[in-house]
């Protein structure tokens, strides 16, 4: 599988705003099925906290956790393998809902500051 360099992922995806709406919009997603978790799901406070600050931003003009999104190996891979030159949006459009999902889903731990046991 392709992999993007560092200013490819900055620039087909990071600086994207589509991109950057799809991980926000999946963030959001798993937020809300974070907060449905049984609060004995591990690292559940950590989890809960950051569901609660993903669903009131303060801002909704930055690429937010697109970055974390972009870093992930298969969501990389796939935009760079899409990528077309004369097609801006194209690395971007090549990564599937679902791969962002999955992404956000693995990343939510780290994300909220869990250490692995």
């Amino acid at each position: 599988m392709p992999v993007c360099s560092l200013i490819d992922e900055h620039n087909l995806l990071v600086r994207n705003a589509t991109f950057a709406a799809r991980v926000r919009t999946a963030f959001t997603r798993v937020a809300r099925d974070v907060l449905a978790e049984d609060p004995a799901t591990a690292g559940y406070p950590l989890r809960v906290s950051l569901a609660r600050s993903v669903l009131n931003p303060s801002d909704f003009t930055s690429p937010g956790l697109a970055p974390a999104i972009a870093a992930d190996p298969v969501v990389s891979a796939t935009a760079a393998a899409g990528h077309d030159p004369a097609a801006p949006d194209s690395a971007q459009a090549a990564v599937s809902d679902e791969q962002i999902l999955t992404a956000v889903r693995d990343a939510w731990n780290s994300t909220a500051g869990i250490t692995p046991a």
